[in-house]
């Protein structure tokens, strides 16, 4: 891999500028902020096409194996610890940046919008305290965690279906879309023999087809199933082969003492396969077709503070683009020493100065944090 810039950045450069995400606004340093440049250093992180990796200590994008804190790939980042890597990085949220969202937890546009790099900086540079908590990296689904379409019964120990929830999906082709519904889903944990039946519904827009078909192909366990691993390709309208078969769209499966779906992508799979956020289904009978919009589909990869704690909104005001909320998070470079350092960071924007996507920058800088008030 050719690294973009591998010099430490001790600074940012007042005449910077920071692109924004969508709708136009300017997140530019302004001259009145030239006092607090020097403050934290940024960095753009070239990840339209690949995984790029960043050491904060030094400021500079190394190997894959080499000494880094995070990483990133388009909108998705990660921490080298846990399923994503072999350190012992960690992460917290730090500022949730709530009045971001309604109570429903639904994006507020205008906050959005007319936020700034600027503007949010000072969250950035304020007094952060310990969290209660540090997270290391896990597996990240692109349908999201488990509970986001699925729900556990304490008193019967029985995982079923959410209510009304669905997604746009991507086959592993990466040339047909199809239109997924959670219909039915029965995992009784307490009997121990997996999963014993599912149904997941798929109106599919094939390869070079305009529109998604009004007759849907359904994804139901086969003869014989264990309760384990089962994988579908829906053009096909067939189940295959989760092993050897290149061509399955979407898994469902357990391991442990978790149960997921999973997209034939990222972590998951050699495929170009990828799922939306999670939609109701009269959200997605408003979709007649693929958007043709490919940072809509998310794929499975690791993850965790950032997982957890997403950092844009996606398609505010009819427009499909990305635009940060401007959450701090907390980044540890070693989970069990208490002398570890620390920084505080944001995701300013997804675009270079040309509007290209998935270059995201970020923006850091060491700090002494707080003990919580008891």
């Amino acid at each position: 891999m050719e690294l973009f810039d591998n010099r430490p950045l001790a600074v940012v450069l007042a005449t910077l500028a920071l692109t924004a995400c969508g709708g136009g606004s300017d997140n530019s340093i302004e001259e009145d902020d030239a006092d607090n440049v020097s403050d934290f250093s940024e960095q753009l992180l070239p990840a339209a096409t690949e995984t790029v990796y960043l050491n904060l200590e030094t400021g500079a994008m190394v190997e894959e194996g080499g000494d880094w804190h995070i990483a990133a790939n388009r909108l998705s980042f990660k921490v080298n610890s846990g399923a994503s890597g072999t350190g012992s990085v960690v992460g917290a949220l730090a500022i949730a940046q709530d009045d971001f969202y309604d109570g429903n937890g639904d994006p507020v546009a205008n906050m959005f919008t007319n936020a700034t790099a600027n503007s949010e900086q000072e969250h950035l540079l304020g007094i952060l305290e310990e969290p209660a908590s540090w997270q290391e990296d896990a597996f990240a689904s692109a349908f999201g965690a488990s509970d986001t379409w699925s729900q556990y019964d304490f008193a019967t120990g029985v995982i079923s279906e959410a209510d009304d929830v669905g997604y746009l999906v991507r086959s592993a082709e990466g040339n047909s879309y199809a239109r997924m519904r959670v219909v039915d889903f029965n995992f009784p944990t307490r009997e121990g023999q997996g999963i014993e039946d599912f149904t997941l519904e798929f109106d599919v827009q094939a390869s070079g087809a305009s529109q998604f078909s009004t007759i849907p192909v359904t994804f139901t366990p086969p003869a014989g199933y264990d309760g384990g691993d089962v994988c579908f390709d829906f053009d096909s309208d067939a189940v295959v082969d989760c092993d050897t078969s290149d061509n399955w769209d979407v898994q469902v499966g357990f391991s442990g003492r978790d149960w997921y779906l999973k997209s034939n992508s990222g972590v998951s799979g050699a495929g170009k396969g990828g799922a939306s956020d999670p939609m109701t289904w009269s959200e997605l009978a408003a979709n007649d077709s693929d958007p043709g919009v490919p940072q809509l589909y998310n794929t499975d990869s690791t993850g965790g503070v950032f997982t957890d704690n997403t950092w844009y909104a996606y398609n505010l005001t009819n427009q499909h683009k990305i635009w940060p909320n401007f959450r701090t998070f907390l980044i540890k470079a070693e989970a069990d020493d208490p002398e570890s350092t620390v920084w505080a960071l944001q995701i300013v924007g997804y675009y270079d100065q040309n509007g290209n996507s998935g270059q995201p920058t970020v923006r850091w800088l060491p700090v002494e944090l707080q003990q919580a008030e008891e």
